[in-house]
């Protein structure tokens, strides 16, 4: 805070030429910044300094007598001009009072009209049966969700009494009205507290619902299971539907597995279709969630491979033995391979064109596992062309099983260099 002295201080300074005019001026505005401004001092609640604010004579009057009344006899110029500028007149000031409001301060009463809750609100609200204990946020609570005294009448004329203000406009805001109350009983669903019938009008556990689920056999279902069922699309349309397609008698776990898994009633018919019969409720999932629909079905059978049970159609999907892979297979040479060979070469990297490119250097006919262990330590058709150069007195499959041994072998280039053998670099170009 700056002081008298600080100022003739500054302005002696200037006088004598250690600072300059402007540098003065600076200081004087930062020491004048420094210096806090007075608050305003409360005044009596009085008819003239009322009506300063804005408010007739006789309005100030008014205002002044309800407001001393609530012990409230002194008060600033803000505050008054935030009560008329919200209309807080000594009528509204007597009838709260009048309500039993009578340890109020100005900001509950300027709050109290910017959220409307006026005298009548309140009075229709206990006439409707609200408590007369309600507290000024409770009553702005109630307003602000648009609780009318008609809503809170028809809920207790529907059973449902002592509810404070939280409960009925958490009612009031999910839709839980009188007429959702009185249908969910008549559906059969009685005795629910708040919380219930707030879970069901969330999650689309209607009257209808309920009415349809028992039409569809589903019955004496908890509300969990209910609700359950909403959320997950089990619908009285996907049971009926199950049933029809043979599925019956699933709890609701069972239903919910099924549509969360894909596995429907019209995938079970296609499955059906394309050759797989008989399958249960685990089949069906596993199916689906591994990919093996009746496309690949007919795929599969369209090349030949027949009579594979779930788990072998399963094998077959997650190890990329497509269709296209068994053609290339039966293309190059390889034929009759069960599923365990044709995952075996489809996980090791045995291709058609692998094969092929064996083929033109004459090795035709080898075994799978020749094929495999060939792929996996990555030949390539130079590396086995040299050691074919290197070892002619060797047939095929000892050939083969030189190279994948991993043993010594000559290498050409270095046995013409310096006569002395070395290993051959073995990796299989895979095109």
């Amino acid at each position: 805070m700056s002081t008298p002295s600080e100022q003739m201080l500054v302005l002696d300074l200037i006088s004598q030429g250690k600072i300059t005019a402007a540098d003065g001026e600076e200081l004087l505005k930062a020491l004048a910044a420094s210096t806090p401004k007075p608050k305003p001092q409360p005044v009596r609640v009085d008819p003239a300094s009322v009506a300063a604010s804005g408010y007739s004579p006789s309005e100030g009057a008014s205002l002044a007598a309800e407001l001393r009344k609530l012990g409230i006899d002194r008060i600033n110029l803000t505050e008054l001009q935030e009560m008329r500028l919200h209309n807080v007149n000594a009528e509204f000031v007597r009838e709260m009072a009048a309500l039993g409001y009578e340890d109020v301060d100005l900001d509950e009463l300027v709050n109290l009209r910017m959220q409307n809750v006026t005298p009548d609100y309140i009075r229709e609200l206990r006439a409707a049966g609200l408590d007369e204990d309600v507290d000024f946020d409770e009553l702005i609570e109630a307003s602000h969700h648009g609780l009318t005294p008609q809503f809170l009448h028809a809920m207790r004329e529907s059973g449902l009494k002592d509810l404070d203000v939280d409960e009925l406009v958490r009612c009031f805001d999910h839709n839980v009205t009188p007429e959702f109350l009185h249908a969910m009983r008549d559906a059969g669903i009685k005795d629910l507290d708040v919380d219930e019938m707030v879970k069901c009008s969330d999650h689309g556990v209607t009257p209808e619902f309920l009415r349809s689920m028992r039409e569809a056999g589903i019955k004496d279902l908890d509300l969990d299971e209910l609700v359950k069922c909403s959320d997950h699309g089990v619908t009285p349309d996907f049971v009926r539907a199950m049933r029809k397609a043979g599925i019956k008698d699933l709890d609701v776990d069972e239903l919910v597995k099924c549509y969360d898994h894909g596995a429907t009633p019209e995938f079970l018919r296609a499955m059906r279709d394309a050759g797989i019969k008989d399958l249960d409720l685990d089949d069906l999932v596993q199916c689906y969630d591994h990919g093996v629909t009746p496309e690949f079905l007919h795929l599969m059978r369209a090349a030949g491979i027949k009579d594979l049970d779930v788990d072998e159609l399963i094998q077959c999907f997650d190890h990329g033995v497509t269709v296209e892979l068994i053609i290339a297979m039966r293309d190059a040479g390889i034929k009759d391979l069960d599923v365990d060979e044709l995952v075996e070469c489809s996980d090791h990297g045995v291709t058609s064109e692998f094969i092929r490119s064996l083929h033109e250097l004459g090795l035709k006919g080898l075994e799978v596992e020749h094929l495999v262990a060939l792929s996996d330590h990555g030949i390539t058709v130079k590396g086995f062309r040299k050691a074919r150069e290197a070892h002619p007195d060797l047939d095929t499959d000892e050939l083969v099983e030189l190279v994948t041994e991993e043993l010594d072998l000559p290498d050409l280039e270095d046995q013409k260099a310096s006569g002395q053998q070395g290993k051959t670099g073995t990796h299989l170009h895979r095109h």
